[in-house]
């Protein structure tokens, strides 16, 4: 089959042509990682949302090549490493070599480590024992380089040799061992070790750039990201003190600065944190979880929150009912959206706007971002 590089088609064709996987996906149904055949810039669940927003736009862009950072499993033997996600309800790995989802660079960056692997005979995790657990990679829009973080059971002569034989190739932008000693399903430990290459990755987002550790959260669709956070910028009254909770490295609340009063952004990722270190800003940064924020509150009059997939803390949603001000919220999961926006409107708030982002097509998942207005300011 060729690749879209090879075909060299337009941007239109592209989306035109993966609208139906099933077709042009060679990994499409053993892999987990997409879920709709069709229509994936249409998802089922948007006309759900859309039944609880009201009348809204749907953002989406390019279908092919959109994943600029992945987290892929490593099993097998080393002589023919698999390198992909994991099969449903299995620990057995489906490898996604031509990932059409994925940034050209992951996949060439896939294939060099798979021959590296093989020829430094490197042991391979299999859920009890090994060594070579995980990658992540995360690619640079500017240069196209990796930053390429190898997720390991533990540190050893035998991955000194693989990194060695790694920088053969100049496709890294840098690379990181992850220890993760634990049998467990997280894929990141605690512990990294900067093997080579620059220590933050930066990209550029609405004409700033924003460096990141391996540790910190980035978002994975990083060009329509771009037009959530110009939305969110935009909702950010004039002269406001913003509070941003879940903050990351703290580019939404960083980028809305200067048309703020005053900046404060929690976080509780102290990767993050030491990303935000990198960065020119006069915005304070607060290394705590969402559920100590409450204190914050006071001082804010507008509050941008982007929690996990669980959604907003109880204990924060708790305190947010009955702040006085302007919310926005940016949710990964509608579900959870749904739940924690009912409560807020039956405290008095209302829904004024909301848009879907399909920050992950292929998959019956949309990214939500809402504007409320507390009616108790009218």
């Amino acid at each position: 089959m060729a690749t879209f590089e090879q075909a060299d088609l337009s941007r239109q064709t592209i989306n035109k042509v993966m609208n139906d996987l099933s077709t042009i996906c060679p990994h499409f149904g053993a892999c987990s990682g997409c879920t709709l055949k069709k229509n994936l810039d249409s998802p089922g669940i948007w006309q759900e949302a859309v039944e609880f927003l009201g009348p809204s736009e749907l953002v989406t862009g390019s279908l092919y090549g959109w994943r600029t950072k992945a987290k892929l499993a490593i099993r097998g033997k080393f002589q023919n490493p698999q390198i992909g996600l994991f099969r449903q309800g299995t620990h057995d790995v489906e490898p996604i070599p031509d990932c059409l989802a994925h940034h050209p660079s992951i996949n060439q960056a896939i294939k060099i480590l798979k021959r590296a692997i093989a020829e430094e005979k490197v042991f391979i995790y299999d859920e009890k024992r090994g060594l070579l657990r995980y990658v992540q990679l995360f690619v640079d829009l500017v240069t196209k380089k990796v930053q390429l973080s190898l997720v390991v059971q533990a540190h050893d002569g035998s991955l000194d040799r693989l990194c060695a034989n790694l920088l053969k190739n100049d496709l890294w932008h840098s690379i990181w061992l992850n220890v993760q000693p634990a049998e467990t399903n997280r894929i990141l430990g605690e512990e990294w070790i900067h093997i080579w290459g620059e220590k933050f990755l930066w990209q550029e987002l609405l004409g700033k750039r924003f460096p990141f550790h391996p540790g910190a959260f980035s978002q994975a669709h990083w060009t329509l990201f771009e037009k959530l956070a110009k939305q969110v910028v935009e909702w950010v009254p004039s002269r406001a003190k913003l509070l941003e909770i879940y903050a990351g490295v703290g580019a939404m609340g960083i980028l809305a600065s200067p048309k703020c009063a005053e900046v404060d952004l929690v976080e509780n990722n102290p990767h993050s944190y030491l990303s935000f270190q990198e960065i020119k800003t006069s915005a304070h940064y607060h290394l705590i979880d969402g559920k100590s924020a409450t204190h914050l509150l006071q001082k804010a009059d507008c509050i941008i929150v982007d929690p996990p997939r669980k959604g907003i803390d109880p204990l924060l949603l708790e305190s947010i009912k009955t702040f006085q001000g302007t919310l926005i919220y940016v949710s990964c999961d509608f579900q959870t959206f749904k739940r924690d926006a009912k409560i807020l409107l039956e405290s008095g708030w209302l829904l004024q706007e909301g848009k879907g982002y399909l920050l992950f097509p292929g998959t019956n998942h949309v990214e939500i971002a809402a504007l409320f207005h507390c009616k108790k300011n009218d």
